[in-house]
């Protein structure tokens, strides 16, 4: 198996060598990731300006464009051979519900879509995003690991390869009691307003998490993470609805 590894923190995040040490075992790898850290990119590409691809001492390539950037040369210019998945991560924090539209770890494994088995991002939840006051780290490890498995023994062939598994594990080492779990996606309800920060001679805005977020339904990705269990949620990135169109939407003059 050939794979095509990227991320959205960048090519010297620690969740990707943990990745690339992990995978080694059982496939040819090759790894481009952006330059600098590019959480929250989404799907967006790099426009009206050049790239550029450098190779460091661990063989690793940087783009210094976006994590969709990144998939992209990798599969048409970069890597010596077509891949037949790409996996991105592991992200530092999970990508679940709503935030799934600015997650560029999901940005990248989507550009992988049309390869020969579905793509994969995998992401290791956190407690606390590092710089609190109570900073945790993920456990890589369990996620790379979450990886290695479904690649080894679970038949992937069977699954359409437009499809993107968008996988979250939890904070805890890795067992064979590990409970996988196929979800829907959630949500974290609506945003906060931006926080405003006004001096003499400037006024700053920052984005913010959710402080609260709603119930949601057993079987979605954020329940059963906060149960310590893998999500699994399968991805297909088809915009238009033919049965909402079908069905009940239509244009009436007022």
């Amino acid at each position: 198996m050939k794979i095509l590894l990227s991320n959205d923190d960048g090519y010297d995040a620690p969740g990707l060598e943990i990745l690339y040490s992990t995978l080694k075992v059982c496939a040819d790898l090759f790894v481009v990731a952006p330059e600098k850290n590019h959480s929250g990119a989404g799907c967006s590409i790099t426009v009206n300006q050049p790239m550029q691809a450098t190779t460091h001492e661990n063989g690793f390539i940087s783009v210094n464009g976006k994590p969709a950037d990144c998939v992209y040369l990798g599969i048409h210019e970069l890597a010596p051979w077509k891949p037949d998945l790409v996996v991105s991560g592991i992200n530092l924090g999970a990508n679940m519900g709503d935030d799934l539209l600015y997650s560029g770890t999901v940005g990248a494994a989507l550009e992988g879509r049309g390869l020969a088995l579905p793509s994969i991002a995998i992401s290791a939840a956190a407690f606390h995003q590092p710089g609190s006051k109570e900073s945790m780290e993920p456990n890589y490890e369990t996620a790379a690991q979450v990886v290695l498995d479904l690649i080894t023994n679970y038949d992937l062939g069977v699954i359409n390869s437009s499809i993107v598994l968008n996988v979250n594990t939890p904070n805890l080492d890795f067992s064979s009691d590990l409970k996988y779990n196929i979800t829907s996606i959630g949500t974290w309800g609506a945003r906060i307003p931006p926080i405003v920060e006004q001096t003499k001679d400037q006024v700053t805005y920052w984005t913010s998490h959710r402080e609260n977020f709603p119930s949601n339904k057993d079987n979605v990705d954020i329940v059963v993470l906060e149960k310590n269990e893998i999500s699994i949620s399968p991805i297909y990135p088809k915009f238009s609805n033919e049965e909402f169109l079908n069905k009940s939407f239509s244009l009436k003059k007022k």
